[in-house]
């Protein structure tokens, strides 16, 4: 049975951005600067996205494509101002964790993570390490990077296999639990906060004073997790701008 078996509702309204688009961002992953944040939930409870609604503004407007993106809260951008670490070492004790006898090892990457919450690509992979005992624990320690407030320490049981991570704000992390956050780590780890979830033709336009430019409204209506967002940018830079209000709800 699901944990909440209540319907939830917005406590407010809650509508946001007024950003007017112009320069194309001209990307499919939303890492482009061009890329606007539109829609921030709230950071406790999420959020409720409604629709998205675009207008012509000021002048003519060759026609372009809007991309919209789903934002896990991660860094929107593929800029980071960290360093790549080098290749981590591990170290086995027998005591002072939870960790179980592996002869086949255990092999981590570290992935440094700047004040902005941006990512950079994973390290090298460590060698091997095993543990011998049911009370096992691994220390792993790395070289401190410029740039990094935090680190994750993303471990697998196989070479190339890390699926899951461990956070440390040092360049040193014991390891006592098999699991931590589940995220099956890629090479393309910088570039996976966003989601692709909306491509969405906008017209030519011509201003006049006479006749109003279209309306377009999109919907999307789905719930947001806390810190969610939606991001959206143009394929193709236009002379006027689209201004894009989101309209949604605070939980």
């Amino acid at each position: 049975m699901a944990a909440n078996t209540n319907p939830i509702y917005s406590i407010r309204g809650d509508v946001q951005g007024g950003d007017i688009l112009t320069t194309a961002a001209a990307d499919y992953t939303g890492q482009n600067v061009n890329n606007a944040v539109v829609f921030s939930s709230d950071l406790t409870n999420g959020g409720f996205i409604q629709r998205l609604r675009f207008k012509a503004y000021s002048a003519n407007n060759a026609a372009t494509v809007a991309r919209i993106y789903f934002n896990n809260g991660g860094s929107r951008l593929a800029a980071t101002v960290a360093a790549v670490t080098g290749t981590p070492t591990g170290t086995p004790s027998g005591t002072g964790g939870t960790l179980l006898v592996n002869t086949a090892g255990y092999f981590a990457k570290i992935v440094a993570v700047d004040q902005y919450g941006g990512l950079t690509a994973a390290s090298t992979e460590t060698a091997s390490v095993t543990t011998s005992g049911t009370t096992s624990s691994i220390t792993w320690n790395w070289t401190a990077v410029t740039g990094a407030a935090s680190y994750r320490i993303y471990v697998g049981p196989v070479t190339g296999g890390q699926t899951t991570y461990f956070t440390s704000n040092t360049n040193s992390f014991l390891q006592t639990t098999a699991v931590g956050t589940r995220d099956n780590l890629s090479t393309a780890v910088a570039f996976r906060s966003n989601s692709l979830i909306v491509q969405l033709s906008l017209p030519a336009t011509t201003a006049i004073t006479t006749a109003a430019t279209a309306d377009i409204d999109y919907p999307l209506n789905f719930a947001l997790p806390p810190g969610g967002r939606i991001l959206v940018g143009l394929g193709a830079t236009v002379a006027g701008g689209w201004i894009v209000t989101a309209i949604g709800g605070e939980y």
